[in-house]
């Protein structure tokens, strides 16, 4: 999910300085152009982007960036909703690559003709190259409706030198922002309230040249204090200013004041009931006077919501009160911390909770906490915060604890990072050594079956999957829900259906028993996937609703439950032809995407999109998501890619269902030797399309071979939702060949096998391909669901090639009962021209005989 107070544009006190000579610097925002103020902390750059844009009427709208944000799918997650719903929406593609693009290409063709403006306040968090490469592309393709404006404390890496060469850059670095003696004197009167004289003024002008936190600093310490004047009158700069101010400005406010500002910094961000519970055992810091005090006195509070709900400090005034803090009240700030951790922790956010207690330098608690919110951080496919958190624990910490190891070791499998991955699954696994951990060395034994797998190494992958498989028969009582659940993965990438059904019942039933939330959801996912591969519909669905009732009933959000069990709701919904509710359960997965999805989790959406668009004959968009989906699934070895198919047979298919056989069959040519070469469960579907590729080619005993060892592997494996698409594509085989009863008889075992299923749609993808075999099973008196749907859908979709003028006009004269001579002698055309005219109806319409192309005419609305 968004930070919503990213997007929040800080408010300007209404006794601000203006800075007019800044504002008539930066003039009117120009189309396409960048405008960059940049200068260190405390130079003012946030207040005066919101001045100028305030005097502006252009909409504009604002991101505040972090250092989280340093990657570049987040990032340009971020910048598409600071813009809005519908760019979002254009924008659902995760890969940042996509995102750009999406992003250019919305504002080019944006309707509104208005200039709209961007603010990146705090770039300086920005500092991957990669990520900075992209933002200059970005900027060196802006459209002409888009401003961009950039704060940041140093200079951006995005080629500005280039940009101020060819005047496409607005720029306002800390010399023009120092206050001038004029403001500097406004400044301490009108803001601060300040009555100076005239050489108390000019002295704190020289000592801080200008700088705004600085002068403001200065001016709260001597606001009380009679005597500090003088001092400034004699004081020499020097670099420690800031932090001397600090210990000034603390000093100048009431002992309550300095206690609340020395514990309060030390968070991020902080309402008045956090406050209130973390400051409990201090009775001489009243929280709510406090809290009013520093927004009357200006003391650096800036406001995070239009309701001044949530707060935090000027990030400089912070970092020094921090630093004091540190050496003050060490052991008090120890305990605040811990306090706003529970805190955080009761209110459900446990990203401020870790954050308080590694502040704390608690690192045991820090981790006690990552190893419990890890795991499901990791079925979530949520490595960024476990990186972020594990990256500021000292080594010793994650070296030391076995299962916080082992976490790291998957975080960094999870980003390609292999090598680096092993050190710590080695010593998680040497940790464990002579203990009693049969979970751990479990998920341990799976773990090196993924690195084998993930590297090609099957021999090997095989070896430590069977390991497993082994430990976990004789432990299978001493074994948690995550085990459970991660050997019935293993199980499934193994193809061995059966026993993954039963390792995932167990890991639902334990992960009741443990109250484990997120292991619970996922599992049921997992669960109803398989049934639902299985051919147990009802099954599936009902895994799902009981899970959900139960989440429901122990506080979980039914956000968040649509956003997970609806990838399982769209795909079932969708093939028992439940279309209306497959497009409603795809809803809140969009709007998923639009707020942040990480990358497996996306990818899949962006796979199940593709199909609901082909279905409905978007093809353009179908392709777009498809590729956006294979960028995100490159990037992803979450559980979410055992769920997901491959993006490039979807594209296959997509070509095969649009009439694109060339694009089909260079898809088979690629993928070839590797499916051959792998006959392995994972790769069984991506078979069953080489196989129609291949009668496709005119290689028709290549395909029925292949199909045939696909259907007695899924019938041994009881995995009915491909055998039924096998025997499908075999119905699609024999109909390429013209052997129409052999392409019934498979035909009706595949309806056969869907019945029980509800596995329909699957035929409505293929009619066009299956209307002969249909027609024969007609013909041969069978009746069925199939019957009226399918001849009828044929409707509503084109032909894979049009008929030519003359070839409808010879359609027409056999409707009316034309002979092949009359029609010859109707159109002035040789006998044998009549015939081919015939013929490429009748394969054009893929049918068999008169009566069946005036059949399939009537329904297209070809005859008149």
């Amino acid at each position: 999910m968004l930070l919503k107070t990213k997007f929040y544009a800080p408010p300007i006190r209404d006794n601000a300085i203006p800075r007019q000579r800044l504002l008539q610097r930066l003039g009117s925002p120009q189309p396409g152009q960048v405008t960059l103020i940049h200068a260190p902390a405390g130079y003012g750059k946030t207040t005066l982007a919101k001045q100028w844009l305030d005097t502006l009427g252009n909409p504009y709208y604002w991101l505040s960036l972090d250092p989280q944000d340093n990657e570049p799918q987040r990032f340009w997650r971020y910048v598409c909703a600071a813009l809005g719903p519908d760019i979002a929406d254009k924008a659902q593609a995760q890969s940042a690559e996509d995102h750009i693009i999406k992003l250019i290409n919305y504002c080019q063709d944006c309707a509104s003709k208005t200039l709209q403006v961007l603010v990146m306040d705090d770039f300086h968090c920005i500092q991957e190259s990669h990520l900075m490469e992209q933002v200059s592309w970005f900027l060196d393709r802006l459209p002409r409706n888009l401003h961009i404006v950039i704060t940041s404390r140093c200079l951006p890496q995005i080629h500005v030198p280039r940009r101020r060469v060819r005047h496409q850059l607005i720029e306002i670095a800390a010399q023009e922002l120092c206050f001038q003696s004029t403001e500097t004197e406004r400044f301490l009167q009108q803001t601060l309230r300040l009555n100076l004289p005239a050489d108390t003024i000019h002295a704190l002008h020289n000592q801080t040249e200008g700088w705004a936190a600085a002068l403001q600093l200065a001016g709260l310490s001597i606001k009380d204090d009679d005597s500090a004047q003088a001092q400034w009158l004699t004081r020499s700069r020097n670099q420690t200013m800031m932090d001397y101010l600090a210990e000034e400005v603390l000093a100048s406010q009431p002992g309550s004041i300095q206690q609340f500002l020395l514990h309060v910094t030390q968070v991020r961000r902080f309402n008045l009931p956090l406050c209130e519970f973390a400051l409990s055992d201090l009775p001489d810091c009243p929280v709510k006077e406090s809290l009013q005090h520093l927004q009357q006195n200006n003391l650096f509070l800036i406001p995070l919501d239009e309701d001044g709900v949530w707060f935090r400090f000027h990030d400089l005034f912070r970092e020094n009160i921090q630093s004091l803090a540190r050496k003050l009240i060490p052991d008090s700030l120890r305990q605040f911390l811990r306090q706003s951790a529970n805190w955080f922790m009761t209110a459900g956010d446990a990203e401020e909770a870790i954050y308080c207690l590694i502040q704390a330098q608690l690192w045991d608690d820090a981790a006690d906490l990552i190893e419990e919110l890890g795991v499901s951080r990791m079925l979530a496919g949520k490595n960024e915060s476990l990186n972020w958190w594990l990256n500021r624990l000292p080594e010793h910490t994650i070296t030391q604890r076995p299962k916080l190891a082992l976490i790291k070791a998957w975080t960094l499998f999870c980003t390609e990072r292999v090598t680096e991955a092993e050190p710590y699954l080695n010593q998680a696994d040497q940790l464990l050594q002579g203990t009693d951990h049969a979970a751990l060395r479990t998920q341990i034994l799976v773990f090196r079956a993924h690195i084998a797998r993930f590297r090609g190494d099957e021999e090997n992958a095989a070896h430590w999957s069977a390991l497993a498989m082994k430990q976990s028969a004789a432990q299978a009582q001493d074994l948690n829900a995550v085990t459970l659940f991660a050997m019935g993965l293993e199980q499934y990438q193994n193809g061995q259906t059966h026993h993954t059904r039963t390792y995932m019942e167990q890991a639902l039933s334990a992960a009741y028993q443990e109250q484990n939330y997120f292991c619970a959801l996922s599992v049921s996912i997992m669960l109803a996937h398989v049934y639902f591969q299985s051919g147990f519909t009802p099954k599936a669905l009902a895994v799902l609703e009981e899970t959900r009732h139960w989440l429901l009933q122990h506080g979980q959000c039914e956000a968040q439950l649509d956003h997970w069990q609806n990838i399982l709701y769209v795909t079932i919904y969708r093939e028992t032809r439940q279309l209306t509710k497959a497009r409603q359960a795809l809803h809140p997965l969009l709007q998923l995407q639009q707020e942040g999805a990480e990358n497996g989790h996306s990818a899949l959406i962006n796979l199940m999109h593709a199909v609901i668009l082909a279905g409905e004959g978007r093809w353009e968009e179908a392709f777009a998501c498809t590729a956006a989906g294979e960028n995100q699934m490159a990037q992803d070895q979450s559980h979410w890619s055992a769920m997901s198919p491959d993006p490039e047979m979807i594209r296959a298919i997509l070509h095969l269902q649009k009439g694109d056989i060339a694009q089909a069959l260079q898809w088979a040519r690629d993928n070839e030797a590797r499916l051959q070469g792998n006959l392995r469960f994972a790769t069984e579907e991506e078979r069953i399309i080489l196989a129609r590729c291949y009668a496709l080619n005119g290689e028709r005993d290549k395909a029925l071979t292949l199909l045939e060892q696909i259907i007695d592997a899924t019938t041994r494996q009881g995995r009915l939702i491909n055998k039924t698409r096998a025997l499908l594509t075999i119905a699609i085989v024999h109909s390429h060949h013209r052997e129409w009863d052999a392409a019934a008889d498979a035909l009706l075992n595949a309806i056969r096998c869907a019945a029980t299923a509800q596995y329909y749609q699957m035929f409505f993808d293929e009619h066009s391909f299956l209307q002969p075999a249909l027609l024969r099973l007609q013909e041969q008196g069978h009746q069925g669901w199939w019957q009226a749907a399918i001849v009828n859908s044929a409707a509503e979709n084109p032909l894979p090639e049009p008929l030519t003028n003359r070839e409808l006009e010879v359609l027409n004269l056999i409707a009316v009962g034309h002979r092949n001579q009359a029609i010859a002698d109707s159109l002035h055309i040789a006998l044998t021209t009549t015939k081919a005219h015939i013929r490429h109806i009748y394969e054009k319409m893929a049918v068999q005989s008169r009566t069946q192309a005036v059949a399939r005419g009537r329904e297209l609305g070809l005859i008149q």
